[in-house]
């Protein structure tokens, strides 16, 4: 899934260095920053998305976005759209886990067995 790691790639660069100041002596206006708490919670999260496979990275896809949400007070409005619009397309692409399939005991043994009592019985 190279399209995720990607994306979190630069998910995780924006936040990062987003939260992070250069030198401070600037002769220009400084950018607006994301709260350090904030920014490593989110790469936290990110990386806990990239580190999982297939639709096990749901769960901590809506975490990510579910933090982010719940921060966007605290983000820049200049990065709140870039940052949701990448949570919010990270969740639609993640497939959602099927739930597991109850397991049949030897494929179709169950129905020829009840066959062979019901004639049995029949004959009884």
């Amino acid at each position: 899934m190279r399209w995720r790691s990607a994306w979190l790639a630069v998910f995780s660069c924006a936040v990062v260095f987003a939260g992070c100041g250069s030198s401070p002596t600037r002769t220009t206006r400084s950018q607006p920053r994301i709260p350090a708490d904030v920014a490593q919670m989110l790469a936290a999260d990110a990386d806990a998305v990239a580190s999982a496979s297939g639709c096990a990275a749901r769960s901590p896809a809506v975490k990510l976005q579910t933090d982010l949400i719940n921060s966007v007070g605290r983000i820049p409005p200049r990065y709140q759209e870039q940052l949701m619009s990448a949570a919010n397309g990270l969740v639609s692409r993640i497939p959602e886990c099927l739930p597991p399939q109850p397991q049949e005991h030897g494929k179709g043994k169950a129905k020829g067995h009840h066959k062979k009592h019901d004639k049995h019985d029949e004959g009884d």
